[in-house]
């Protein structure tokens, strides 16, 4: 991995290449910033960069090799100058300070975290999620303070990378700060969170922040297309679901999205038949609702909110960059034609209004037969 390979973030690559550069990399950094949308990603690469035996600089950038053995071993997440901290599941008791945590932890553990640790390695967006792991101990702390009074390898700069820091418990922040009061030369420890309100305001205050916005739909969309290879419609429509976060998209990347999207498109279509359409459209309600959770009803109302608004980009003449549903320009092209000349916006509304129904105590087709017929009242009125 190289800068080139993690989305956006263009201005927090910049100070980090700069620090790296001008030779002034703090002792403490908080990455801040929503789930998902590089941070473990952006550490990383700084780590490596700092590591890499034959940097290369141009034009006031600064990126690694990938080729040296000390790139290699970054990317494996195994370098010696990286320590990762995060969340444990509890071992077996032990009365001694000195036992390594992972001395606790029993062979089915350790395999898991390993096989975790490697996830991250091919993916570092993808978070490190352990079973019965929600608190980051003292215990962890202690270790990482005594491998930090060792010499680093090959006398280059360490870094430690607290990962979702927010689950450290009082003990275990506690005795982070003490670490963070007395700083180490050549180490940097990176504190990353999408919670600084759980921090400890001390902690926080000890560390130069960097705050690092959401991704916006166009980085997501490139990144989709080139690193994981999909389809440019399916990745539009998982940039929507994805409010800036790479991660979240990669949750709705399926094929399963397109056909929601048909099948309510399709109920929305059968609802607006001039005359004779109760009994159809009460039959396509009821196949649609009876093999679906919430979850999935929710994404389809969602899918037809991104389906008009892109009839509704149609009607005002937006290029086909900004239309989602590149796939169906036909039939939104229609649907404009037939109806652009109604409120659009106002049934996207009513949509908006129908899905936080869903989650209430109500019969889910009674709620979705009642929302399209108010589309119907809108577009036929």
């Amino acid at each position: 991995m190289s800068w080139n390979k993690i989305a956006g973030h263009e201005r927090t690559k910049k100070i980090l290449q700069n620090s790296l550069l001008e030779n002034r990399v703090s002792h403490a950094y908080c990455f801040t910033g929503t789930e998902g949308i590089g941070k473990d990603a952006l550490a990383i690469q700084f780590a490596k960069t700092a590591n890499c035996a034959a940097p290369i600089i141009h034009n006031r950038n600064i990126d690694s090799c990938d080729k040296c053995h000390s790139c290699k071993a970054f990317d494996n997440l195994s370098h010696p100058n990286l320590e990762l901290i995060f969340s444990l599941p509890a071992g077996k008791s032990s009365d001694s300070k000195s036992d390594s945590v992972y001395d606790k932890m029993s062979p089915e553990q350790i395999e898991l975290i390993r096989d975790e640790i490697s996830r991250k390695a091919i993916n570092p967006y993808l978070p490190i999620n352990l079973p019965n792991a929600s608190q980051i101990k003292i215990a962890a702390v202690r270790e990482i303070k005594n491998k930090l009074s060792m010499s680093s390898y090959n006398g280059k700069r360490r870094f430690v990378i607290v990962l979702k820091s927010d689950e450290m418990n009082a003990e275990a922040a506690n005795a982070f700060l003490k670490t963070l009061e007395e700083p180490h030369e050549n180490i940097t420890i990176i504190m990353i969170t999408s919670k600084p309100e759980a921090m400890m305001q001390t902690i926080m205050s000890r560390c130069q922040q960097i705050i690092i916005k959401p991704l916006d739909d166009t980085e997501i969309i490139r990144k989709l297309i080139i690193d994981d290879k999909l389809d440019e419609v399916d990745a539009r429509i998982a940039a929507r679901f994805a409010q800036g976060s790479y991660l979240k998209a990669l949750e709705f990347v399926s094929a399963e999205n397109r056909q929601l999207r048909n099948e309510v498109v399709d109920i929305l279509r059968c609802c607006l038949k001039k005359q004779n359409y109760r009994e159809e459209f009460i039959r396509k309600i009821e196949d649609f609702v009876k093999p679906k959770d919430k979850n999935q009803i929710n994404r389809s109302l969602q899918m037809l909110m991104f389906w008009l608004n892109d009839v509704n980009s149609m009607v005002y003449g937006a290029e086909h960059n900004h239309i989602v549903n590149l796939d169906d320009l036909d039939t939104l092209g229609k649907f404009a034609k037939a109806f652009g000349d109604k409120q659009i916006c106002n049934a996207v509304f009513e949509i908006e209004d129908g899905i936080n129904l869903l989650y209430r105590n109500v019969n889910i087709n009674i709620a979705l037969i009642t929302l399209f017929l108010k589309l119907r009242q809108i577009f036929i009125a």
